[in-house]
C-alpha cells in the first residue's frame, strides 16, 4: 500500500508561473499509467479545505491533495455542464466545439479524450449521475466503451435508496424535499456517490484483460441542486438553528429565478443557512471520493494511476444577485478545483499560475506517452514546461439560457417588454491578477469590465475606467486568441449529429433535467406557488442578499450585479 495516500508527507512548493513548471520532476512509468478523472459537478474551489476554506468541508481529500499537484487558480472554460465537459473532452473552447444552450450536442467529428486513449490500447469507462451526459443525447461521452448511468435500471433503485436515506421529513427547501410546498417529485437519480464506487470497481474486476491500462471518468452530482446532504454532514457544518433554517429556506428553481431577477430576497441568516447546506454536500462528496481512492489504493492500482480531481464549473450562492450557474461568468463559476496526482510520475506541489481545464486533454496524452492527435486543440501541458507558454487563460459563455427569463416574464407580466438582465454572452481573459469580462448582446459588445482579482477576489469593483491601458492590453490578447481559435461551423454537422440532436428524451431524463433546471418540462409542477409570491417574499425578507463572499470564508460587503 502507498503509505503516502492520505498522509500528506510530501513537501509543498509554490510556483509563480507556467515557465517555472519545468522544475516539476516527471519520471518514465514502468508501464502505461491508468487515468482516472474525478469530477465534482457544481463545485467551487474557494469552498474546499484544500483551497484555504475555513470550514473542514473536504478534510480527507485535503490530505490526498497534499501528495498531488494543486493548481490554485484553475479556470473552467465554461460555466455549465455541456460546454465545459465538451471543452475538457476535446481541448476546444465553446466557440470551437459549438456545444451549449442552443445546440446541446458534441459533434461526432471531434476526436475525444476517450476515443484517443481507446485507440491506443486503453479500456475506457464512465459513470455519470448527470442526465446531461446521457449516452442517447448530448454525446459528451463519445468514445467511452463502457458507461453506467445512475438512472439506468442497474443503478436507479440503489441511487434512489441512497438519496432517500438523506431526506429529512421536515425539509421543504428543494423540489425533492419531503415537505416541499408544491409536493415532492423526484427520480432520486443523482445522489450516487456510493454507487459510483460500486459500479467502477465492479467494472475493474470484470475486465477481460485486467493487465490493460484504463481511462475512467466518474461524475458526482451531490453539490448540484436540488441539494439534500446527509444530516451527519449538516451537523459538521452548522448548529441546530442554522440547520433548521436551511431546511425551511426555499431554494427551489422558482425561488432562485425570482431572486436573480430581484423579485425575492433572503435574509443574511437565510443565506448563511444556504451556504451551510452547500458546504454539507461537499462533506458527502469528500467521504464518497476518499472511500473510492482508499479502495483503489488497497487494490494496488493507485500508484500508477494519474488521478485528476476537478469540477466542470462552480456555483453562485447569492453573490452578484445570482444563484446557480445559469448566467454571468464570475469566479464563483469559473474558479474550480484541479489536482493531479501520480506518485510514480509527478512530484507534488502547488501552482499559483492561472491555468485552464482546456489543457487536461493534452496533459494526459503527454503524461501517458501517447502521440498527440492531429486536431485543433489546446496544446498546453499543466505539468511540464511549455515553450512559449503565456499566462493568459480564457473562458466563454457563448449562448443564453432563456428558460429562466421566459418563466419570470410569465409570472410578472409587467416585465414583458423589459430586456433580459442576464441575456448576454460573455468572454473572459485572466492575465496575472487582472480579469476582463467582455459582455455581448445580439452579437455586439455591450460592455467591458475589469477586476483586480488579487485585491478584489469577489469582483465587486469595476476598475476599467481607471485602468484603460490594462483593458486595451487584455482586449488585444482576447482578440488574438479569438483569431487563432477555429470557429464552430454549423454547416459541417453530419447526419449522425442531426439524428442525435433530434433524439427523443425519455420521460425519466425529462424529469431529471427538469429537477436540475435545464428544461421546462415538469418545472411548474415542482415549483408551483401562489401568484405574487416573489413580491411578498421580497417584502418579508428584510435585508436583501446581493452578497459577496471572501474566498477564505466570511463576508466582504455587497456585490454588484452582473456586467
Amino acid at each position: 500500500m502507498d503509505k503516502r495516500f492520505g498522509m500528506g508527507l510530501a513537501a509543498v512548493v509554490a510556483v509563480a508561473g507556467v515557465g517555472a513548471l519545468a522544475m516539476w520532476a516527471t519520471r518514465e512509468p514502468a508501464a502505461p499509467p491508468n487515468v482516472l478523472i474525478i469530477l465534482w459537478d457544481t463545485t467551487r474551489a474557494d469552498r474546499l479545505t484544500s483551497y484555504g476554506y475555513a470550514k473542514p468541508t473536504t478534510p480527507r481529500m485535503n490530505e490526498y491533495a497534499k501528495d498531488g499537484l494543486v493548481f490554485e487558480r484553475a479556470v473552467s472554460p465554461g460555466m455549465w455542464t455541456v460546454p465545459s465537459h465538451a471543452s475538457m473532452f476535446t481541448g476546444l473552447p465553446e466557440s470551437s466545439h459549438g456545444a451549449g444552450y442552443d445546440y446541446r450536442w458534441l459533434d461526432t467529428a471531434n476526436n475525444t479524450l476517450a476515443e484517443w486513449f481507446g485507440s491506443h490500447g486503453y479500456d475506457t469507462y464512465a459513470f455519470s449521475a448527470n442526465p446531461n451526459l446521457s449516452t442517447t443525447r448530448v454525446n459528451l461521452l463519445q468514445g467511452f466503451k463502457e458507461v453506467d448511468l445512475s438512472w439506468d435500471k442497474d443503478w436507479r433503485r440503489l441511487t434512489a435508496q441512497n438519496t432517500r436515506k438523506k431526506l429529512i421529513p421536515k425539509d421543504r427547501s428543494t423540489e425533492i424535499s419531503p415537505a416541499f410546498r408544491g409536493g415532492a417529485t423526484s427520480t432520486f437519480s443523482y445522489n450516487a456517490g456510493p454507487m459510483t464506487q460500486q459500479a467502477f470497481t465492479g467494472w475493474l474486476d470484470a475486465r477481460a484483460e485486467p493487465e490493460k491500462p484504463w481511462l475512467a471518468y466518474l461524475s458526482y452530482m451531490e453539490a448540484h441542486k436540488p441539494r439534500v446532504p446527509s444530516l451527519e454532514a449538516r451537523r459538521k457544518m452548522a448548529d441546530d438553528e442554522t440547520i433548521g433554517l436551511g431546511l425551511a429556506t426555499d431554494l427551489s428553481m422558482r425561488s432562485q429565478l425570482l431572486y436573480s431577477y430581484d423579485k425575492k430576497s433572503y435574509t443574511e441568516k437565510e443565506l448563511d443557512a444556504i451556504d451551510a447546506v452547500y458546504d454539507a454536500t461537499l462533506i458527502d462528496l469528500d467521504e464518497a471520493t476518499a472511500d473510492l481512492l482508499a479502495d483503489l489504493d488497497q487494490r494496488g492500482v493507485l500508484d500508477n494511476t494519474i488521478v485528476v480531481w476537478t469540477a466542470d464549473h462552480g456555483e453562485q450562492l447569492g453573490e452578484h444577485q445570482q444563484f446557480g450557474h445559469r448566467a454571468a461568468i464570475y469566479q464563483q463559476l469559473l474558479h474550480v478545483p484541479l489536482v493531479i496526482r501520480w506518485p510514480d510520475g509527478i512530484d507534488p506541489g502547488r501552482v499559483n499560475q492561472p491555468v485552464s481545464n482546456l489543457d487536461i486533454y493534452n496533459t494526459l496524452v503527454e503524461l501517458a506517452g501517447l502521440p498527440a492527435p492531429d486536431q485543433a486543440m489546446a496544446k498546453g501541458n499543466l505539468v511540464g514546461a511549455v515553450a512559449g507558454a503565456v499566462s493568459a487563460v480564457f473562458a466563454q459563455s457563448m449562448s443564453v439560457d432563456r428558460l429562466g427569463w421566459d418563466k419570470v416574464r410569465n409570472w410578472f407580466p409587467e416585465l414583458a417588454n423589459e430586456t433580459d438582465l442576464w441575456g448576454e454572452t460573455y468572454q473572459v481573459v485572466i492575465d496575472g491578477g487582472h480579469k476582463l469580462i467582455e459582455a455581448s448582446r445580439d452579437g455586439e459588445v455591450s460592455k467591458r469590465v475589469l477586476y483586480d482579482l488579487a485585491s478584489d477576489p469577489d469582483e465587486t469593483k469595476d476598475i476599467s475606467a481607471e485602468q484603460a491601458d490594462v483593458v486595451a492590453s487584455l482586449v488585444a490578447k482576447l482578440d488574438a486568441w479569438r483569431s487563432s481559435t477555429p470557429q464552430y461551423d454549423p454547416s459541417k454537422r453530419s447526419e449522425a449529429d442531426q439524428k442525435g440532436i433530434d433524439t427523443e428524451i425519455s420521460d425519466d431524463e425529462k424529469a431529471a433535467l427538469a429537477e436540475l433546471g435545464y428544461i421546462e418540462e415538469g418545472v411548474e409542477l415542482a415549483t408551483a406557488a401562489e401568484p405574487g409570491e416573489g413580491e411578498a417574499g421580497k417584502a418579508k425578507a428584510g435585508k436583501a442578499g446581493s452578497r459577496s463572499k471572501a474566498g477564505k470564508a466570511g463576508k466582504a460587503g455587497k456585490a454588484g450585479k452582473a456586467p
